[in-house]
């Protein structure tokens, strides 16, 4: 019995896991210098990249006024934050 609760404590913290990496944050640094965090990695969707924001909404901002899109850390965002205008 112990054999298989081990290889089941060991499944369910690799799902754990797993399920934190794919929901993180992301900085994205457009052409301007400002910085937008997001709630999920964006996605390139026809020229513009998509993405939620803090309070779960659907942005979309164009892929020509994106310089640089990375994980988000408090060292990379430093101290100039702002929302994306709508496009």
């Amino acid at each position: 019995m112990k054999p298989f609760r081990r290889s089941l404590s060991a499944l369910i913290l690799g799902c754990a896991l797993v399920a934190t990496g794919c929901s993180g944050r992301y900085l994205i640094t457009t052409t301007s210098g400002a910085k937008i965090v997001t709630a999920n990695k964006p996605r390139l969707v026809q020229s513009k990249y998509v993405y939620k924001d803090g309070s779960g909404q659907v942005v979309e901002i164009s892929s020509m006024r994106v310089r640089v899109i990375e994980p988000y850390s408090k060292k990379a965002a430093g101290r100039t934050l702002s929302r994306p205008e709508l496009q």
